[in-house]
């Protein structure tokens, strides 16, 4: 969201873990604190998560920070599915990172998300297009007829490359992984109203960061999958706890 000079070569490690997961596809929702949507029946095969880790996931307009509160609800969305789901994690800014590969194991996700850091630009394509590639080489080396999903959670829209239909754009990666009956659900984390302090020589200025659901909801549409907004960490819980069967 928040642009700069400064981008970070792409890094990515690829290792296996086994097993079988859930997740459906529901309605459009705003995630507002109301009854939980009925996990599914039928778990998907593996859930890559897609982090959005960008400068403007520190604005405060969700308490205590957006970054904050997605790092809770991953780790409570976790440890609440079925012990036999796959889950691996992307993280991106500026480049993608793949810092967990698919796997039955909960604490390289819940390490992961604590090692945490923020940096510059948003690259939501590239996020999308790593999560494909470790889904593949994950069903290429363990066949399963289970479903596949990507849960992406960002604040914003893409920056880099400002065109999100050029060829590493989300739209494009969204079309991709509609090709291969991967959906991407979609969470939009945050209000219009959202700020973060930028430091200067001569002290710091405040930038909005507002979020942008729209082109989010786009990703959802062309990939197939659904669409969600939150705002406080009780609306994320619950959305998130919709997207996939539990324990």
């Amino acid at each position: 969201m928040i642009r700069s000079r400064f981008m970070r070569p792409a890094l990515a490690a690829l290792s296996v873990g086994v097993a079988v997961i859930v997740s459906g596809c529901g309605q459009t929702t705003s995630g507002k604190a109301r009854p939980a949507v009925a996990a599914p029946d039928a778990c998907d095969a593996v859930v890559m998560f897609v982090l959005d880790v960008s400068l403007s996931m520190e604005a405060t307009d969700v308490d205590p920070s957006r970054l904050t509160v997605a790092k809770q609800a991953m780790k409570e969305y976790a440890y609440q599915l079925a012990p036999d789901t796959n889950l691996g994690l992307v993280t991106f800014a500026g480049t993608a990172s793949l810092m967990v590969t698919p796997t039955t194991d909960r604490a390289p996700f819940t390490n992961a998300l604590d090692s945490v850091r923020l940096a510059e630009r948003t690259a939501t394509g590239e996020g999308i297009f790593t999560a494909l590639t470790a889904i593949d080489t994950f069903s290429g080396i363990v066949p399963s007829a289970g479903s596949r999903r990507i849960i992406l959670l960002s604040d914003g829209k893409q920056t880099m490359p400002e065109d999100l239909n050029a060829a590493r754009g989300a739209y494009t990666a969204a079309r991709e992984a509609n090709v291969e009956h991967i959906p991407v659900s979609t969470i939009s984390l945050g209000t219009a109203d959202g700020v973060v302090e930028i430091p200067e020589h001569s002290g710091s200025v405040k930038v909005p960061v507002p979020t942008d659901p729209d082109s989010l909801r786009e990703i959802a549409r062309l990939s197939a999958g659904t669409s969600h907004t939150a705002t406080t960490l009780p609306q994320l819980t619950t959305t998130l706890g919709g997207l996939s069967c539990r324990r």
